[in-house]
C-alpha cells in the first residue's frame, strides 16, 4: 500500500476507466443534494467560490431554526442550486470529485412559481405543475398532459435556445480538466412520472400503443438535440436519467420494456456516441433484468445499482464488468443508517471489488442526503480520500 502517484487529469481519468484503460487512481464521483450542499459548506469545508459559502451558510441555518420549516426555506436551497449553475455538484468536484452533472434540463430549471392556495406552485419548462409536500422536492401535482390527444398536440420547448447550454460552458471554464456529464431525461421515467402520470402512463401503453410510441419518438428527437447541443457547450459525457426498477423487480414487464422504452433510450446513446461522448444511464431500482440489453445497446455506464433493490456489485462486476462501467459503491443510501465504521468498511469493500482494474468510478449511488449524520459523512469523505491516496489498494 502507499499513496498513489496522480499523473492524469479528471478528464483523462473517467475516460480511461470508461474503456478499461489503465488509470493512475479509481475516478469519484460525488451525487449531492442541494440542500446537503448548503450544509457542507456551512459545517464541513467551504467552497472555492466566497459567496456560494455566504449563501450556503444563511440558508443552512434558516432550514434548521424550525423544526418543520415552512415551504420557502424547503424551497430556497433548491432554487439556490438552479440559479448558481448546479452549485451542489460542482461543490462535488470542490471536493476531490473527478466527474460531476450539470444541466438545464432539470423540471424547475426555467421554471415559473406562483401562488395558490398559500402554497407555492411551479410550473416547470415542460408544463408540469408541481408542489413541495412533506420534504424538499417539488413533486408533480398536475402533469403536462391529460389525455391522448394533448400528447399528439404537445409542443416541446425550443432545444435551440442557446442560453440553455451556458451551464456547460461555465463548468467547462471554471473545471477545464474536469469530467462534465450532461443530464438529460429518457423516454419512461419523467414521462411517466411527470408528463402523464404514472397510471395514465401505463395504461395509454396498452390502450393507444401507436400514439405512444409516437410521442416517445418526438421525445427522444427533442432530446437528442439537446444531447449535440450540450456536448458542443462543453459536456464530455451524457447521463441519462430513467428509472426502470422497483426493489427486485423492474417497475413493467421486460416485454413492454423492450417495446417501448428500449429502442428510444439506444436512440439517445447512439446520439452521445455520434457526438464522439460516452453516455452513463442512472437508472434506480433493480437492474439485474436489464445489463444484457445495455451492453446490447452500447451504453458505457451504469450508476447507481443500488444493493437495498436488489443488485449485487460484487456478481454484477464479474459478469460484464469487461463491457459495461458501473459508477456506484459508496452507498449513502444504506450507509446513512450504518455506524461510521461500518459505513467505512463498506466504503473499502465495494472499492475492493473492482478497485483500478477499470470501467468502475467510484460514486454515491445517489444524492447524499442533509438527513446523513455528521460522523458518517467525515467517514465517507476521509475514506475516499484514503482510497484516492492508494491506501487501501492490495
Amino acid at each position: 500500500m502507499g499513496r498513489t502517484s496522480e499523473n492524469m487529469t479528471s478528464r483523462e481519468r473517467v475516460h480511461a476507466a470508461i474503456q478499461g484503460l489503465p488509470i493512475d487512481r479509481v475516478p469519484v464521483f460525488y451525487w449531492i443534494n442541494a440542500h446537503t450542499g448548503c450544509r457542507l459548506m456551512s459545517e464541513f469545508r467551504p467552497a472555492r467560490k466566497k459567496w456560494w459559502n455566504t449563501m450556503a451558510k444563511f440558508l443552512w441555518k434558516k432550514y434548521q431554526e424550525h423544526r418543520d420549516p415552512g415551504e420557502i426555506w424547503r424551497l430556497l436551497p433548491l432554487t439556490f442550486d438552479i440559479h448558481t449553475f448546479n452549485f451542489s455538484n460542482a461543490y462535488g468536484l470542490d471536493m476531490g470529485a473527478d466527474m460531476c452533472l450539470a444541466s438545464y434540463a432539470a423540471p424547475w430549471r426555467y421554471a415559473t412559481f406562483f401562488l395558490k392556495d398559500g402554497h407555492i406552485m411551479i410550473k416547470d419548462i415542460y408544463g408540469v405543475k408541481r408542489a413541495l409536500g412533506a420534504g424538499i422536492y417539488p413533486d408533480m401535482v398536475e402533469p403536462a398532459i391529460h389525455n391522448i390527444h394533448e400528447a399528439k398536440e404537445y409542443q416541446f420547448p425550443d432545444p435551440k435556445r442557446d442560453s440553455f447550454y451556458n451551464i456547460f460552458r461555465r463548468y467547462r471554464r471554471d473545471y477545464p480538466h474536469a469530467s462534465i456529464a450532461a443530464e438529460v431525461w429518457g423516454p419512461q421515467d419523467f414521462t411517466s412520472t411527470s408528463m402523464f402520470g404514472m397510471e395514465a402512463y401505463m395504461l395509454n401503453l396498452i390502450d393507444y400503443p401507436e400514439e405512444m410510441q409516437d410521442f416517445l419518438r418526438r421525445w427522444t428527437d427533442y432530446h437528442i438535440e439537446v444531447v449535440r447541443r450540450s456536448v458542443a457547450a462543453g459536456a464530455d459525457m451524457i447521463f441519462i436519467e430513467d428509472d426502470y426498477g422497483y426493489d427486485n423487480k423492474p417497475l413493467m414487464s421486460m416485454r413492454m420494456w423492450k417495446e417501448f422504452t428500449m429502442p428510444h433510450l439506444k436512440r439517445l446513446v447512439d446520439a452521445g456516441h455520434e457526438v464522439g461522448v460516452p453516455v452513463c444511464l442512472h437508472s434506480c431500482g433493480f437492474q439485474i433484468s436489464f445489463l444484457d440489453s445495455y451492453v446490447e445497446i452500447g451504453i458505457d455506464l451504469i450508476q447507481s445499482f443500488q444493493a437495498k433493490a436488489g443488485n449485487d456489485f460484487t456478481k454484477g462486476y464479474a459478469q460484464y464488468g469487461d463491457r459495461l462501467g458501473f459508477v456506484t459503491g459508496i452507498d449513502v443510501q444504506l450507509g446513512e443508517f450504518m455506524s461510521p465504521n461500518e459505513f467505512r468498511q463498506q466504503i473499502i469493500d465495494n472499492y475492493r471489488i473492482a478497485g483500478r482494474k477499470g470501467r468502475h468510478i467510484l460514486g454515491t449511488n445517489h444524492e447524499i442526503q442533509p438527513t446523513m449524520p455528521d460522523a458518517n459523512i467525515r467517514a465517507l469523505f476521509a475514506t475516499v480520500s484514503e482510497i484516492q491516496q492508494g491506501l487501501h489498494d492490495k
